[in-house]
C-alpha cells in the first residue's frame, strides 16, 4: 500500500513550482491560440501574464543567470524581427508581414524557452504558408500553429 508521505518524497518545492508555471504557461499559450484564431489578436495583457509567467518558470529551473540570458536572446530576437518588419512593411507598401502581437507572444515565449519558441514560430509560419496555399486564403492567424508545435514539443521532450 502506498503512504501519502511517500507520494511527495523526492518532490522539492522547487520542482513543485516549476511544474504549476508550466501548466499555468500552457494555460497561457492555449488562451492566446483561441483569442488569435477568433479575433486576430494577441492581448497586451496576455502578453504580460505570458511573459511573466515564462520568466518566473526560467528564473525557478534555471536561476537568475538562465533568466537573463532568455531576456537577452527575447531582447536581441525581438530587436531582428521588428526591424525586418519595418524593412518588410516599407517595401510592401505599409502592408504588414506579422503582426506585433505576434512579435510580443515570441518575446514572451523567449523568456522561458528561446530555441524552442524559435523552432516552434518558425515552423509555424512554415505551416501558415502551407495552410494559406491550400486553402487559398491571404491571411491567417499564426498562433494557433505556433503554439500546436511548442505544445507538440514540450510533450515529446517529456516523454522522453
Amino acid at each position: 500500500m502506498v503512504q501519502a508521505g511517500n507520494l511527495m518524497e523526492g518532490v522539492s518545492s522547487r520542482g513543485l513550482a516549476a511544474g504549476a508555471l508550466t501548466l499555468l504557461v500552457c494555460v497561457l499559450l492555449v488562451a492566446a491560440a483561441v483569442v488569435d484564431a477568433r479575433e486576430r489578436r494577441f492581448p497586451t495583457v496576455l502578453g504580460v501574464g505570458l511573459a511573466l509567467a515564462c520568466a518566473a518558470l526560467s528564473l525557478a529551473t534555471g536561476g537568475l543567470l538562465r533568466l537573463m540570458w532568455c531576456a537577452l536572446v527575447s531582447a536581441l530576437t525581438s530587436a531582428v524581427i521588428v526591424a525586418f518588419e519595418l524593412w518588410w512593411r516599407r517595401w510592401h507598401k505599409g502592408r504588414a508581414g506579422l503582426g506585433m502581437g505576434d512579435v510580443k507572444f515570441l518575446a514572451a515565449l523567449s523568456l522561458w524557452r528561446p530555441l524552442e519558441a524559435l523552432a516552434a514560430f518558425g515552423g509555424g509560419l512554415v505551416l501558415l504558408a502551407l495552410t494559406g496555399l491550400f486553402a487559398r486564403r491571404v491571411s491567417l492567424p499564426l498562433l494557433p500553429f505556433v503554439v500546436t508545435l511548442l505544445l507538440v514539443m514540450i510533450v515529446a521532450v517529456r516523454m522522453g
